[in-house]
């Protein structure tokens, strides 16, 4: 009857949860983020136009949204300057449109006549077509009590409100998956690095290679994890460095770096151990001390330009060392050129995250 109950709740407990899975599924944690960071967002918006006293601060509001929700920094740091400029070329053409029909020019004609150059420039760039939206604000619109020339000072106050609102939620709530997917990173890094070191000091040890390979991989894992609840979170982060989000262009690296250390593995199985300790254990560590302090630089998502040319200064002296061998063959010549594969592809990834001045200028 015990077994008979079990199975049951057993039973009971799997259909309880797989609906919660699909919830979570459908809305995870990257949403709930998202919904707090925009319901955030809005509430220091809508506060500070209050306190401001903006007789329209509802376009603050609309401002925030349209910023908050972009799906990356680079297009919400564009859509906020294009936001702004729009207004204020908007405001001052409203002003030159005021000045006019305060000496008695007809509304429609005023805004006929400037409506033409914003509309040109609309077509040529979209992404300033708030300045059309403030044109029709600022003349069309009857103005309320007060100086006719407040509505294009409020106009662009609102729109910065509205992008000022957005980036302190960013800067009190940072993108906690981008630091994640940095952390896997620099443990698959670490752990390819002991791998390496491993295989090259001679000794047999099978069960800790085969435990160094299964982290290795669930760190890989993590980091896929990581990216795609990224993807999903849509988080604006502050600019740090330049290359904020390209931790996502490590992920193929890694997988090349794992093939180079099990190859490697299959090419020092042929060497006996004391062969492969003398001519390959000081090129073993050296990899690890290189990998180690790789994995250190990745694993923050600031740049640290002194532990980044300690990197590459590693990488040019194994690969002059390298270079210096004298020919071997048999199974010790496969190493070596193993051992070129995995220093090759550090200095790729060092590469493509950290691109040197002259290309990422």
């Amino acid at each position: 009857m015990r077994h008979i109950q079990f199975a049951i709740d057993t039973e009971r407990m799997t259909a309880i949860s797989h609906p919660k899975r699909k919830l979570r599924a459908f809305f995870g944690a990257p949403e709930a983020r998202r919904l707090i960071r925009t319901l955030m967002s809005c509430a220091i918006s809508y506060a500070a136009a209050r306190l401001a006293a903006l007789p329209e601060g509802y376009w603050a509001l609309i401002t925030t949204l349209v910023i908050v929700t972009q799906p990356s920094l680079t297009q919400a740091v564009d859509t906020a300057r294009d936001q702004i400029i729009g207004a204020c070329i908007g405001a001052v053409v409203g002003v030159l449109g005021i000045v006019a029909m305060e000496r008695g020019a007809p509304p429609l004609a005023v805004f006929t006549v400037a409506l033409l150059p914003l509309a040109a420039l609309s077509a040529k760039r979209p992404a300033f077509r708030l300045a059309c939206v403030t044109l029709v604000i600022v003349v069309l619109i009857p103005a309320g009590p007060g100086l006719p020339f407040e509505r294009p000072l409020h106009r662009v106050l609102e729109i910065l409100i509205g992008a000022a609102s957005a980036f302190v939620v960013s800067a009190v709530w940072p993108n906690r998956a981008i630091k994640a997917a940095h952390r896997s990173v620099a443990n698959t890094l670490m752990t390819l690095g002991q791998l390496i070191g491993l295989y090259l000091s001679g000794e047999q040890d099978e069960a800790r290679a085969m435990r160094l390979e299964a982290r290795s991989m669930d760190a890989q894992k993590a980091l896929d994890d990581a990216l795609k609840e990224a993807e999903r979170e849509h988080i604006i982060v502050l600019v740090q460095n330049r290359r904020s989000d390209a931790i996502d262009k490590a992920a193929p690296f890694l997988r090349r770096l794992h093939s180079d250390a099990l190859f490697l593995a299959k090419a020092v199985s042929r060497l006996d151990s004391e062969t492969c300790a003398s001519r390959l254990g000081d090129t073993g560590r050296t990899l690890q001390a290189l990998f180690e302090t790789l994995a250190s630089v990745l694993a923050s998502t600031r740049q640290d330009e002194a532990k980044l040319a300690h990197v590459r200064a590693s990488v040019n002296q194994l690969k002059h060392t390298l270079s210096m061998h004298e020919p071997s063959h048999g199974a010790q010549e496969v190493a070596q050129f193993v051992v070129g594969l995995i220093v090759a592809d550090v200095d790729a990834l060092v590469s493509t995250i950290y691109p040197p001045k002259e290309q990422s200028a």
